[in-house]
């Protein structure tokens, strides 16, 4: 079997014109002087095994276009199925692949068998025409690209863009970006004006093969002019189909689509194409062995938004200590932890549907850089699960799901308190809560902190001002339509407090001014303070806080009777005693609510308040000198805020100095007025 370039001189030459008149209905009519022709420009191939013609390409050199026209292939009925239309197609292509960027030809578009031989070899069907001749018909449009860079070309490749080839299924939902998807199966997310400053998003040149099989002409059309919008991907042909056929034993099936899934993956992995973004749920299955064997990484639509966040915001992905706690870290959660999460954190006691988690999970990922799905672990293993994004002046949590551990509770009171300081911190008005399984004592939480229900949906209004109580209908209009001031106004002193301090407590870390409670500054050591609420001491050390006490929002603090007696409800600001061991002593660290004074003999205040505190029975023993019959006091307090720039020693002697009061050391609790709190509870916050 031999294969040449002809001349009309040839022996085969007169067979090459009997063969393409034979077929003349389907080739369309050439005259004799158009074989002539071109034979005499040497652009004939014919394959014979010496005497017997089996089958001729002819084409044409286009030199403005730099291309190769395919103008006649036939083979001879006999030698049909013997792949003769490759080897005179290698041979066609060995000539002009290094001088020209490619071969085009036109072909009807019922020619099935045409059709599927010009796919195989990697011929793309670019678009289709109607034909000149008097029927019907349509002409499909093919080109097989020899991979010649352009300026065009090589300015993508040299693009420092993040490359991903999105798979058809996701170049059709996003052309049909009307058609609302469940969020699991939504690609909109992709088009997120944040994105396009990141990734540089192609399509497979195959992608043309699966239009062409779209009987609708019109939308066939739409999805070819859609195809502006990214950019083509440019390879060798002779490379992709070898991985396409590797990639057999993983997708398998012979249906024209499954032959196009292997060709799209296929692209991508040769065309140096770092992430194939797909929603076929059979390549998604297989991806991990798949990413073993090729250079290529396979997302979903919402996966691939999550890597992109990681590679964009590292820091954010790396865990850190969560308030002062040694073994627990919070981070933003990865494509490897996504599903895990969702496993792991299914509602299975409430029979929730996996498939409606994963819509509320993923409605999040698909939201890109303004939502934020975080993780919190011990080691590596998932303790809580969560998400937050940015409504309109409100912090917006989705869900948050925590596992069942002996710190369930007091992780869920951390969390919650993070919550409310973030608002704060990027001043939002509102912290709202859509966890629809939350457990009872969650609930009760909730409400503690000053959270209301609405219909299944959790709110708290935040500020973190200091009012007068009659400037309360700037931060909550409710309070105008209640008559307040009035209301206030007739109230005795103990009954306005009560109201106020209810207030204080539901829209936290609100602060009334003329509110009149006792304050105090309390000394306490540094080493109590990192384990009741100060993470800036705890994390610190090695071993940190026990997390059942830093982040609940209630704690217990022992001391000696002497030398004041505290009256609850009252303020208190915390004053960390002489340590060299941490750069927050001498200094007020944190203001806490006092909301119970309680004095008993050690064994009593130990058993009534054993859920409080850090005090083991040893740390009682002592500081009662080992007279159990001697009474000490116990201060019950809440809702912590620690300062970021703790008020050192000598600024404070300034501020009593300036209130009329002279200098104190603080080695034992201090009442104080309103202006002494107030300045240096403003002082505290300030960043």
């Amino acid at each position: 079997m031999q294969v040449e370039f002809v001349n009309q001189h040839h022996p085969l030459f007169q067979e090459v014109i009997s063969l393409g008149r034979k077929h003349s209905a389907t080739l369309g009519f050439m005259p004799e002087g158009g074989f002539i022709d071109h034979a005499q420009k040497r652009c004939i191939i014919i394959i014979h095994d010496k005497s017997d013609l089996m089958g001729y390409l002819m084409f044409r050199v286009v030199a403005r276009s730099s291309r190769i026209s395919i103008v006649h292939l036939c083979i001879k009925e006999e030698f049909r199925g013997k792949s003769i239309p490759t080897k005179l197609l290698d041979e066609l292509r060995k000539k002009y692949e290094t001088t020209h960027a490619g071969i085009a030809l036109s072909c009807r578009a019922d020619y099935s068998n045409a059709s599927a031989l010009w796919s195989k070899y990697g011929f793309v069907c670019r678009g289709k025409v109607r034909s000149r001749s008097g029927d019907e018909q349509f002409l499909n449009k093919w080109w097989y690209d020899f991979n010649k860079l352009d300026l065009f070309n090589n300015a993508n490749s040299t693009s420092v863009k993040i490359k991903a080839l999105l798979d058809a299924n996701i170049i059709v939902k996003l052309r049909d970006d009307y058609i609302i998807q469940e969020p699991s199966q939504d690609a909109r997310p992709l088009m997120a004006d944040w994105l396009s400053d990141e990734v540089d998003y192609y399509y497979a040149p195959e992608l043309f093969n699966e239009i062409s099989r779209d009987y609708d002409n019109e939308r066939a059309q739409k999805t070819r002019n859609f195809l502006s919008n990214f950019i083509e991907a440019r390879f060798e042909v002779a490379k992709c189909k070898n991985i396409t056929s590797q990639l057999i034993p993983f997708i398998s099936g012979n249906t024209d689509n499954d032959k196009s899934d292997r060709v799209q993956l296929a692209s991508a992995i040769v065309s140096n194409v770092s992430y194939f973004i797909t929603l076929d749920k059979g390549i998604l299955d297989k991806r991990d062995v798949i990413e073993e064997l090729f250079d290529i990484q396979i997302y979903s639509p919402q996966e691939f938004i999550i890597e992109i966040d990681q590679l964009i915001n590292k820091e954010e992905y790396s865990p850190t200590r969560l308030a002062g706690v040694s073994f627990h870290s919070i981070s933003k959660i990865s494509n490897t932890e996504l599903d895990i999460c969702i496993d792991k954190f299914l509602s299975k006691y409430n029979s929730e549907k996996k498939s409606s988690f994963q819509n509320i999970v993923y409605a999040e990922t698909s939201k890109g850089q303004n939502a934020k799905i975080k993780v919190v672990k011990v080691g590596t293993n998932p303790i809580a699960f969560f998400a937050y994004d940015y409504g309109l002046s409100e912090l917006i949590i989705p869900f948050i799901r925590l596992d069942d551990t002996e710190h369930k509770q007091t992780l869920f009171m951390q969390l919650i308190s993070d919550f409310i300081r973030k608002a704060i911190d990027e001043n939002l008005s509102k912290v709202v809560i859509k966890e629809t399984f939350l457990s009872e004592n969650q609930i009760s939480v909730l409400g503690r902190m000053g959270f209301e229900n609405n219909s299944g949906v959790w709110g708290k209004t935040v500020s973190n001002r200091i009012i007068d109580s009659a400037q309360i209908v700037e931060i909550d209009g409710r309070f105008g339509e209640e008559n307040f001031v009035d209301l206030l106004q007739s109230s005795c002193k103990e009954e306005r407090n009560k109201i106020l301090l209810n207030i204080e407590h539901k829209l936290f870390p609100l602060k009334f001014s003329d509110l009149d409670i006792p304050c105090y500054i309390i000394p306490i050591k540094a080493h109590w303070a990192g384990q009741l609420f100060d993470p800036n001491i705890s994390g610190a050390t090695l071993f940190g806080a026990d997390p059942n006490r830093i982040w609940s929002i209630e704690n217990v603090y022992y001391r000696n009777t002497r030398p004041i007696t505290e009256l609850a409800p009252g303020r208190i600001l915390w004053y960390v005693s002489s340590d060299k061991k941490t750069g927050r002593s001498q200094a007020i660290v944190a203001s806490s609510y006092l909301d119970e004074v309680m004095t008993d003999k050690p064994k009593i205040l130990f058993q009534k308040n054993k859920y409080f505190g850090i005090y083991e029975w040893k740390n009682i023993y002592e500081l009662c000198k080992k007279d159990i019959e001697t009474p000490i006091r116990a201060l019950r307090f809440s809702k912590t805020e620690v300062f970021q720039n703790p008020i050192k020693l000598p600024l404070i002697r300034q501020i009593f100095l300036a209130n009329g009061r002279s200098e104190n050391t603080f080695a034992s609790p201090v009442k104080v007025g309103s202006a002494i709190f107030y300045q240096i509870y403003k002082t505290g916050r300030e960043k």
